[in-house]
């Protein structure tokens, strides 16, 4: 029986972090690591609060049931917790108690399928075609800063070009770059599954612009970067970008440059789709190259933000 009694959140405490070391020694990447620490922290908080103010006895014991979980759950969304998030908190915390009932820790699963709430779908605001090839025509945006203009710029243009995921771009190295094949080697994606994304030539020549400015400026000159060197770079040349720093960078250059308000680092990933569903590359390709386990997936998606006219044109066709 799961239980809630005095020693309750110092079990938890020492379960999570039995769970977090099992998954650091694994071939989890780091981001699903930092998911799961957050998404653990945070319900392991949650249940400290609620034995502190518990009406009950220290000692009394209260099982640890769906119901319990759903108590949670209905505190997260009195946060402002949006659903999609919600179930990405319970499907990372029902994982956690999975490895926890199979390694003996917990006798039973709370995080309930039935408690799962149901995919919300999320309308997406994504650049037009005209303000993408602005974006990808090389004009800098009013007042933008000499020294981070070049990085900014190939962060923007790779995004676009390659659709790769925000915390992907954060932690590419010089060495996940093939200039030869045209692609980028995603070794630890969402999922830890490896893929290839495409490194078209202006996306290649951004980058190298953007290299050989970091190159010059470096102290003192560096002939070449360390293939273990983050692509992405702020003032440490040892730390990459955060995704914060990333997701307000790319708001702020696109807000200047197109006068396009709220457009986030993953909008451009959806903008690659739309780019790419113009060029005419099929669903199949568009799953590929966006690291989909599944085509479902793609087609929920990006079903808003693919060219209905065309596709509409396209149908018309068929009937000529």
């Amino acid at each position: 029986m799961n239980t809630i009694n005095s020693s309750a959140s110092e079990h938890y405490s020492k379960a999570s972090a039995a769970f977090l070391a099992d998954l650091k020694v694994s071939s989890k990447s780091v981001a699903t690591y930092n998911q799961y620490a957050q998404v653990l922290g945070v319900f392991g908080e949650w249940l400290s609060e609620k034995m502190a103010t518990s009406e009950q006895n220290s000692s009394a014991e209260t099982q640890l049931t769906p119901l319990v979980i759903s108590e949670y759950k209905q505190a997260l969304a009195a946060r402002g917790i949006k659903t999609n998030s919600i179930l990405h908190y319970l499907i990372e915390l029902r994982s956690f108690f999975k490895w926890a009932v199979e390694n003996g820790l917990y006798a039973e699963q709370p995080v309930t399928k039935s408690l799962l709430p149901k995919t919300e779908q999320v309308k997406h605001d994504i650049p037009t075609l005209d303000e993408i090839k602005l974006l990808l025509s090389g004009k800098q945006p009013l007042y933008a800063r000499h020294s981070t203009v070049q990085r900014n710029k190939a962060i923007i243009i790779l995004f676009i070009q390659s659709g790769i995921r925000v915390s992907e771009l954060c932690n590419l190295r010089i060495k996940d770059l093939d200039f030869e094949n045209r692609t980028v080697d995603i070794n630890n994606g969402k999922g830890d599954k490896a893929r290839s994304a495409p490194m078209p030539p202006l996306a290649q020549k951004a980058l190298k612009d953007y290299f050989d400015k970091r190159k010059r400026e470096h102290k003192p000159v560096l002939a070449a970067l360390s293939p273990s060197a983050y692509v992405f770079v702020g003032e440490d040349e040892n730390k990459p970008l955060t995704r914060q720093a990333v997701t307000k960078l790319v708001s702020g250059y696109v807000r200047r440059l197109t006068g396009h308000k709220g457009i986030g680092a993953h909008d451009l990933r959806h903008a690659a789709a739309s780019v790419w569903d113009d060029k005419g590359a099929n669903i199949r390709e568009v799953q590929k190259a966006l690291g989909h386990s599944n085509v479902e997936t793609t087609e929920k998606v990006y079903v808003q933000i693919l060219d209905r006219k065309k596709a509409a044109s396209n149908i018309s066709k068929l009937f000529s």
